[in-house]
């Protein structure tokens, strides 16, 4: 129970949160939602696109057997009380399970359990962690992939504020340590050979390093005077994002110090895999109601198409590994809004709802953990509250 409340108390804290930042009005471009048959069509709202005219937004359920679709689900499998910390494999997920040991009562907290399993998908078998799966470093360890999958940028974390760097050649598996101190996680690869790092300081914004292949690296600094410290940055082709303190979205290139001004009332942002989109969410104010929508800008801040996604709230934008389909949660407190996880599609364009696939006693639940995705990103995971079993993640399959 207390756990409920407090991700209940994390979202609402998020909505006030939502409510300061946003600063400007929505312009007029409409919106509508159409729901699959059977569904019910929702009122057009406003969106902050910058573009004229009537846009659409789709919204695919189950499918009928008659219309074709091009994102189809074959199956979703549960598993109960665990949450997926890592994907071993297609079919193998490491998990922390709760048991509860004792129930809450009026003068004492209620006790839980966690252990670690490894769930065999196809079959809901578990088992024991093997000697090499236990021995896992209690550091975490990041690791982010080059776009041409020669090297990999590798984060050990000594503690919550120090980091060790280095770069891996993963065709000759040579480790080279990078210097210097870092106190964030936050960068990636400008191109196959340079890896932009955020390294952050005890003390103001810290250093923005181009960390070379070879472990060299050389420091670049943005002229922006509403830059306190960088809490979210990215890169991508050849080209460094990031927001300042008015939430403003800014790209920035090697060479150049002044920054541009890209997209204003930007709650946050994500860099496919591939560098080839950016996901933007906004916040908006208009009417003395704030809103959320999710958009989908290309490498060169150009929208790309439609609205993708508006409630009050959008949060845990994760894209799959393979850049194919992104997955979002929205939150709107009418029940005639955007409500729950969907998939968005990029070969299509269409928006899928997910929740019926896990969750059979709310069609709006939300998920408590962030999304995961498997390696191929042909599934993807999804934990939500549950009241006989603490929670469950359900584990959805997509059709190839």
């Amino acid at each position: 129970m207390r756990r409920r409340i407090l991700q209940q108390g994390l979202r609402v804290g998020a909505l006030v949160l939502l409510a300061i930042v946003v600063t400007a009005c929505q312009s007029q471009e409409r919106l509508t939602v159409v729901e699959s048959e059977g569904g019910t069509e929702q009122q057009p709202a406003s969106n902050a696109g910058g573009e004229t005219g009537e846009r659409k937004l789709t919204v695919v359920d189950q499918p009928s057997g008659k219309a074709p679709r091009e994102l189809v689900v074959n199956q979703a499998r549960g598993i109960v009380s665990s949450n997926i910390e890592e994907w071993l494999s297609e079919n193998e997920v490491r998990v922390t399970t709760i048991d509860m040991l004792k129930e809450a009562t009026d003068t004492e907290e209620p006790e839980f359990r966690y252990t670690s399993e490894v769930v065999v998908l196809s079959t809901g078998k578990r088992r024991q962690l093997t000697n090499e799966e236990s021995q896992r470093p209690e550091h975490l360890v990041q690791e982010t992939l080059s776009p041409d999958g020669q090297h990999s940028f590798i984060q050990t974390w000594r503690d919550k504020y120090t980091a060790d760097n280095a770069i891996q050649n993963l065709n000759t598996g040579e480790l080279i340590p990078v210097t210097g101190d870092n106190y964030m996680q936050i960068g990636g690869w400008l191109d196959s050979n340079t890896y932009v790092l955020a390294a952050g300081s005890m003390n103001g914004k810290g250093d923005i390093r181009l960390i070379h292949v070879d472990g060299t690296y050389t420091t670049l600094d943005i002229d922006d005077e509403d830059v306190e410290y960088y809490t979210q940055f990215g890169a991508s082709k050849g080209r460094i994002y990031y927001t300042d303190k008015h939430h403003v979205l800014k790209v920035v290139e090697p060479g150049l110090s002044k920054p541009v001004h890209l997209i204003d009332n930007v709650w946050s942002f994500e860099i496919s895999p591939n560098s080839e989109y950016i996901a933007v969410s906004t916040a908006t104010k208009s009417g003395g109601e704030q809103g959320s929508e999710l958009l989908i800008y290309d490498a060169a801040g150009s929208l790309q198409g439609s609205l993708v996604g508006k409630g009050d709230l959008i949060s845990y934008l994760s894209w799959a590994p393979d850049s194919s389909k992104l997955g979002f949660d929205v939150y709107t407190e009418k029940e005639s809004g955007m409500n729950g996880v969907y998939v968005f599609d990029t070969a299509s364009g269409k928006v899928s709802w997910m929740a019926p696939y896990y969750s059979t006693v709310h069609p709006a639940a939300h998920p408590t953990y962030p999304l995961s995705w498997s390696p191929s990103g042909k599934k993807l995971g999804i934990t939500i509250d549950d009241e006989k079993a603490l929670m469950v993640t359900q584990v959805i399959e997509f059709q190839s």
